[in-house]
């Protein structure tokens, strides 16, 4: 049953309440060494190898997986839509002008998801965020009217689904939605219409959704853009990913910009039999504001943005923050965990060369030199879960073989730098576990 709503809304005040064997190969101490004598692969090895996992080959790294909780993957149906909205934004604040929902849930906290701090100075946006167990995705456009009391319209269309992937493959709809409200502004046929044949239970199911990773809005130039942004840092982000640590973006708008730099970060510690992101983490929360302080203030790891600079001042919040590509880590001692090293600059030179090189094959129909196409994101995804189990398999082999000693050359073989990833993968080994005895940190004195 769909319900439908048609009424002012008053802005809330509060915010709403194993293991297995290592591989298929390492059975012994001397497995273990045949893999730490050989260096950690390149970004085009990466690809190569995951290449063959696509072809059938067993997937390597699920006890790596993270401890918490993943959502179920949902099968695809259109049932899985729950709700879908309008804002307009005016003077007496956000006005809830339609909405549509199948089981008759209340919009309580979803007006600080439909307009982001900021929104009003862009002509339109996007934004990805998380409502209870929903995510969710809302649309805006701004359309200057000097006799408006704001000089300006604001209107936003949203959805919600249990599936992101549903999501954001009705993006261009609800972005056309947002248009035609501007034209038209109490013409709600067609959203009913369209969310009608969304919400119904028998709707044929003709477009599957893809991937996560597939998403149109992580094209090439978005991936690029991401790599260009951090640059080496990238590096950094990656260790408080391994490490589980809250990691909060906060920027001004475009949001889009900041919820696909969130995605791409939580895609940092894939896993070969997670590389396709189709499962996020409950951590990954996308955008959140001033009413979800309370409850990312419990969260033990997150990775989320805002637009809300108040955030800044508020370090007990997070262990990380990122603020146009600069990573501010108030933690000394996550600091030397997270060091950005000589041997991080040089993985970001080969990798950013190779998706630059790899992506542009796929783009112009060219064959790369593995003998398929690849695109930036899947090179992207790739890269880093190649590294994942390149680390976790070494600690783990070293944790469960022989003396569970690593020495620097093993180290080095992971193309870390042998002193200064010590304190990374030392906390990284404790994270999952693992019990290693690492070389001494000898520090170069000056």
């Amino acid at each position: 049953m769909v319900t439908r709503t048609s009424r002012p809304f008053s802005p809330a005040k509060t915010p709403p309440a194993g293991t297995t064997r290592f591989g298929n190969a390492a059975a012994s101490f001397n497995d273990r060494k045949i893999l730490l004598s050989q260096r950690a692969p390149s970004i085009n090895q990466s690809a190569g190898r995951i290449y063959q996992l696509r072809m059938g080959l067993p997937s390597l790294l699920s006890p790596f997986s993270r401890s918490i909780s993943t959502p179920k993957k949902v099968p695809p149906s259109f049932s899985n839509y729950e709700l879908i909205f309008n804002f307009e934004f005016i003077s007496k604040g956000n006005v809830l002008e339609w909405s549509a929902t199948r089981n008759g849930m209340d919009l309580v906290g979803v007006e600080f998801k439909a307009f982001p701090s900021g929104a009003h100075t862009i002509p339109s946006d996007f934004t990805i965020f998380k409502f209870r167990e929903y995510f969710g995705i809302a649309c805006f456009e701004t359309v200057m009217d000097v006799a408006s009391s704001r000089g300006a319209h604001l209107k936003s269309v949203g959805l919600l689904a249990n599936n992101l992937n549903q999501l954001t493959r009705n993006r261009t709809s609800l972005t056309k939605f947002v248009r035609q409200l501007h034209e038209q502004p109490d013409n709600f046929h067609n959203m009913e219409k369209w969310f009608d044949a969304l919400s119904s239970s028998d709707a044929p199911d003709s477009m599957p959704p893809s991937d996560m990773t597939q998403g149109d809005f992580l094209d090439r130039n978005v991936v690029l853009a991401f790599m260009r942004r951090m640059e080496a840092r990238l590096f950094v982000l990656w260790k408080l990913m391994m490490l589980r640590k809250r990691v909060l973006f906060v920027s001004g708008p475009p949001v889009q910009t900041l919820c696909t730099n969130v995605l791409l970060c939580a895609l940092l510690d894939s896993t070969e039999d997670n590389r396709d992101g189709s499962s996020l983490k409950p951590s990954t929360l996308f955008f959140v504001d001033l009413h979800d302080m309370d409850a990312i203030k419990l969260a033990e790891t997150y990775n989320a943005c805002s637009t809300e600079k108040i955030f800044e001042t508020k370090q007990e919040l997070f262990d990380a923050l990122v603020v146009d590509g600069d990573i501010r880590i108030p933690s000394r001692i996550l600091q030397e965990q997270c060091l950005l090293t000589a041997a991080d600059r040089r993985r970001f030179v080969d990798y950013m060369e190779t998706v630059v090189t790899e992506s542009k094959n796929e783009e112009i129909g060219c064959d790369s030199v593995h003998g398929v196409p690849e695109d930036a994101r899947t090179l992207f995804v790739d890269a880093f879960a190649s590294l994942n189990y390149s680390v976790l398999s070494c600690l783990r082999a070293a944790s469960s073989f022989g003396e569970g000693k690593i020495t620097a050359e093993d180290i080095s073989a992971l193309s870390l730098d042998a002193t200064s990833d010590i304190p990374f993968l030392s906390a990284l080994a404790e994270l999952h576990g693992f019990r290693v005895e690492f070389p001494p940190v000898v520090w170069c004195p000056g």
